[in-house]
């Protein structure tokens, strides 16, 4: 995949700038993860996406997890608390999945954010989904997540 020059992409909204962000600053995307509650590292093997603030840093952040059947899994996408209720995820969204061709894109999304991936051009229960995306779902399913599965394939 290409990688993504964040000076030359128009900013999302008023002062947030999209951010594809290189693995020698994934420890500040753990940071602000672990400052909105989060338990999560990102691996040199991501893709991770940010939209920054000039005024306090990073507000968001996404990540694709690359699979072995050349899809990818869409995980941990969050909006800081205070920032929510923007348009920051969809701008952020948006942004991520013009960049995922001709990749598809998998996530499992909580029961309430159904419509927004949905409005995004996701798909429920899609009817083609690549074994390991599917095998990792079926796992958390059986340790109890109401998760729904949403895939997002570029025609």
């Amino acid at each position: 995949m290409p990688e993504t020059d964040p000076s030359s992409l128009p900013p999302i909204h008023g002062s947030f700038l999209f951010e594809v962000v290189e693995p020698a600053r994934f420890a500040l995307v753990d940071r602000f993860y672990r400052a909105q509650g989060y338990k999560v590292k990102c691996a040199i093997h991501e893709r991770v996406y940010v939209i920054a603030d000039s005024d306090r840093g990073f507000v968001a952040a996404a990540r694709l997890v690359p699979q072995s059947s050349g899809h990818y899994w869409l995980r941990n996408l969050l909006v800081a608390t205070d920032k929510r209720g923007q348009g920051i995820a969809t701008g952020l969204m948006q942004k991520l999945l013009g960049d995922l061709a001709p990749h598809g894109c998998y996530c499992f999304a909580l029961p309430h954010l159904q419509d927004f991936y949905i409005a995004l051009g996701f798909a429920q229960n899609p009817s083609h989904c690549p074994e390991d995306i599917l095998r990792t779902y079926n796992t958390y399913r059986a340790r109890g997540r109401d998760w729904i599965l949403m895939g997002y394939i570029q025609s």
